[in-house]
């Protein structure tokens, strides 16, 4: 026994989504979007930090070979005042006593030289630093 509007009424489900249907595909794929928006702003942030220190280590590698390269080398301190990228610098260049090879012999005119980067990363004050040692007659000219 068939009953009249049976037949009429999953005619209509079949054909078309209701109106709950699309709102719930909707909130999920806002949610997703949201998600994917928030991880690709992760994602540009963390290549900005990336790219900031990446600049930081070259300006203290720079620094170092710089201030290694020195003709009359003696101890110092030297501050660099933060310039457009808003890195402050600083140099310290210290002689190294009491250092001694395998053997035993102590090497004069050592130089320990350290350079510092602060800045502030947005989050705070921000710190990276990179040292060496440098024969001080490493760099003199030839006679």
């Amino acid at each position: 026994m068939r009953f009249p509007n049976q037949h009429h009424w999953l005619g209509k489900a079949a054909r078309g989504m209701t109106l709950l249907e699309v709102v719930i595909a909707l909130a999920v794929f806002s949610i997703a979007a949201l998600a994917l928006v928030g991880t690709i702003n992760k994602i540009a942030d963390t290549a900005t930090d990336s790219q900031k220190l990446l600049e930081v280590e070259q300006g203290l590698e720079s620094l170092i070979d710089e201030y290694g390269k020195m003709p009359q080398m003696r101890d110092m301190e030297e501050e660099i005042k933060p310039g457009p990228d808003g890195v402050a610098y600083r140099v310290v260049i210290e002689q190294v006593k009491d250092l001694k090879n395998k053997e035993g012999r102590f090497l004069q005119d050592t130089f320990h030289i350290r350079a510092f980067a602060r800045w502030n990363d947005g989050s705070g004050p921000t710190e990276l630093s990179a040292e060496t040692l440098r024969y001080a007659g490493a760099y003199l000219p030839i006679n």
